[in-house]
Order: structure tokens, then sequence, then C-alpha cells
């Protein structure tokens, strides 16, 4: 059914809210608080309303431009359609609106550090070959169709050229039809490349697939290529030409397959600056959920760093690097408070799920300074809202907008032992 619906709020996931008339909350795409639009409203498959935006009856004056001309087909994005002032504004409010769900009160120092756009230096792609070319982008939004972006606004140009560059390669690789997932990413000028999918094609000998993977590494002067069949398992090499370093701080970490990276070179940089500052002079550190060791290798001279992730190469690369690094599930195996008892201070860095397990742990001990950063508002929180009991004070926030045009935020909170 299409009907005119006024835009009252932008929800988490950036969609605009509205209502029916008979009180049902419907979720907008590509809207503004102030709109009024005709809307075509259907129920998807969890049964949630949800409306396309026919036509606009009355702008808000929160509206703009959108400046990338996929914006509305693409998934990548969701809030292009927000001007500046109004884009900033939901930032922040999304992450107040997260903190007060909670309980937890606002610190008096908030700050916000705001990543350009042309940044990115890691992104996930989606591929098809169709008619013997390839296509390569982004899924369009709710769609298994992919969008081709070739002039992507978020990625740097580094990356944009190696996605144009590997297109001729796929028919070659995989199935008239067949899809494959892409992930390319480049630390100081060097690429790799991890597909996800099943490689070869009907007829292709094993020996004509493996000719086909090293012209690809050579004439694209890949670091590597790696394999997984499928998504969340582990990549396999296929073949390696040179190793793919990354330097943070006073280390060289040779990263796995397919490794975690900040998005961006600025944003990483933004972060290790705030933990960096905040850590000062304290000479005891614990870096839980280190990863590839961003923080551990920026703080570890003259300190007495100890390092903990489940990830198995990332502590084995900074063992090799004569780190105190612990592989450790620290979900179902925290850090107790003991073993943290002689901490000065504890970095804090978990993925979206937050740090449930080790933030009850902490909350047990005497660490004098926490600083947790989290790519999650509302696990950060509810972690927040048990530190605060525990007798913590919240003393600053700091909000770094890599994730740029998306709903999501980058947070590094500041608890302190009262």
């Amino acid at each position: 059914m299409e009907v005119s619906l006024k835009i009252t709020d932008i929800g988490s996931n950036g969609d605009g809210i509205a209502r029916l008339e008979n009180g049902e909350v419907v979720f907008v795409p590509f809207a503004a608080t102030g709109d009024i639009v005709m809307g075509a409203v259907a129920k998807d498959h969890d049964g949630i309303n949800r409306a396309k935006i026919t036509s606009i009856l009355l702008k808000s004056p929160d509206r703009a431009t959108p400046p990338c001309r996929h914006f509305g087909i693409c998934g990548g994005c969701a809030l292009q359609q927000l001007n500046e002032t109004a884009y900033r504004g939901f930032k922040e409010s999304h992450v107040v609106a997260a903190l007060n769900r909670a309980g937890v009160a606002l610190p008096e120092k908030m700050d916000t550090i705001y990543i350009p756009d042309h940044t990115r230096r890691r992104a996930n792609f989606a591929a098809r070959v169709t008619k013997g070319k390839a296509v390569i982008g982004f899924h369009e939004r709710r769609s298994s169709n992919i969008r081709d972006v070739p002039d992507c606004l978020l990625l740097h140009p580094s990356l944009r050229d190696m996605m144009e560059r590997v297109k001729p390669f796929l028919p070659r690789l995989i199935e008239e039809g067949a899809k494959l997932d892409l992930l390319i990413q480049q630390v100081d000028g060097k690429f790799e490349i991890g597909l996800t999918g099943k490689l070869g094609k009907a007829g292709q000998s094993s020996y004509e697939l493996h000719e086909t993977i090293g012209e690809l590494v050579q004439s694209l002067d890949l670091a590597r290529l790696s394999l997984r069949e499928k998504d969340f398992g582990a990549y396999e090499t296929l073949l390696e030409a040179s190793p793919f370093i990354k330097r943070f701080g006073v280390i060289a970490i040779n990263i796995a397959p397919g490794g975690f990276l900040q998005p961006s070179e600025e944003g990483e940089q933004a972060l290790v600056k705030l933990v960096t500052d905040e850590i000062g002079d304290e000479t005891r550190v614990a870096d839980l959920f280190c990863g590839n060791g961003t923080f551990t290798g920026s703080i570890l001279e003259g300190r007495e760093i100890l390092a903990a992730d489940y990830a198995s190469d990332a502590i084995a690369s900074l063992k090799a690097s004569g780190v105190n690094a612990v592989l450790r599930n620290l979900f179902k195996e925290p850090m107790t408070a003991s073993e943290l008892a002689g901490m000065e201070a504890v970095i804090l860095d978990p993925p979206r799920a937050g740090a449930q397990a080790q933030v009850n742990q902490l909350a047990q001990g005497n660490v004098s300074k926490i600083v947790y950063v989290s790519c999650n508002p509302a696990t950060f929180a509810k972690d927040a809202a048990v530190l605060i009991e525990a007798g913590y004070e919240f003393t600053k926030l700091t909000l770094v907008d890599q994730f740029i045009w998306s709903a999501h935020t980058e947070l590094v909170g500041v608890f302190r032992k009262v």
C-alpha cells in the first residue's frame, strides 16, 4: 500500500521512522527527520513494516543531495541524504541514546573525530560473471543483486583501481553466472586479495587454473592471494609473492590471510593516538582483544605488556616480534581479576559483541585505568554500566567516525577507578 508518512526520527540502523494510522512503526530508508513522503509499505520476512519512498511531498531542512550517484541503489551507504550538520548530529545522538538505554550518563568530556572519504584501505566486495564479463561491487540494499561501483566515494583510489584491475581475471576463474566474494586490502602500497567461494570452470585443468592464479598475482603485483570456501572460514594461501607486512609502532607483523585491519590508515592513527595518550606513563598494561597488535606495538617500548586474543595467527606473529602474547578466548576464558592484579591499565578492543565476560572480571579487580575501544555503542554502553557499578568513573568519550555514511560509529571510552 502507498501512504503518506511523516519521518519523526532516524533509527539506529539509519532508516527513517514513521507511523501508520494504526500506530505501527514503519522504517523508511534514505529519509531525513522532518520529511513528509509517499511510501510504498510492505512487511518484510520478519513482519517488519518497511517503506520505499515513491515521492517526497515536503523536504526536511536536514536533507542534502547525496554526493554519490550510486546512493539509494548500492547498499554500502545509508546516510548520504543528510546534510553535514544532521549527519553528525545523528552519529552523536545514536551514541547518547545507547548510553541512555543502559542508564549510563554521558561524561563531561566528549569529543568527535570525523575521518574523510576516499580513505577505505580494505573492503569486502561481491562479484559475479555474466556474459563473459565480471561485475564487482556491493550488494544492492536487501538484495542479492550486485551493484558495480567504479567511482565509490568510500574507497581509497588505489583500492578502487585494484577492484577494476582484477575484473578481467574473474571470467577465467569462475563459471558463467557464478558469484564470488573478494576481500581487497592494502598496506603501505602492497595488496592482498582473499576470495570466498569456489574456483574453477568446467573442462578447466588444474594446471590452467593455477596458471591463471599465477598470472593474476604477478600482473596485479599482489603480495598474496588466498581462498576460503565459505564466510567465517579460514583463508588458505593460494600464492604468496611476498610477506604482507604492517608496522604497528615498534613491531612489524606479517598479517595473516584476511587478517583484520582498521578500515582506514587515518582511522587507525586516530585510535592509536587516543589510546596512547590515555595510557600515558603507565608501564604495566594489558592489551585484551589485541588482534594484530595495533595498540600493543604503539605502546610497547619501555613498558611491560601482556597481549591476549583468540586469533592464533596474530598471537604467533606477536610472539615472533618478542611480545608477551597469550592465545586465549576472552569470551569463554577472560583474564581474571587476579591475573590482572599487577596491571596499571587495560586496553579493551573487542568485536561488536562486546566484552561482557572480561568486563565482569575487571569489575572485580582494581586496575586503575581502562581504555575501551568499541565499534558497537550498544554493547559498549552495557559494559560501561557494569564498570560504573563497580566503582569506575566514566571520564571521557571520543567518537571516531571511520564508518563513513553508515549507521556505525567507533568509540573510545576512558574509565578510572575512583
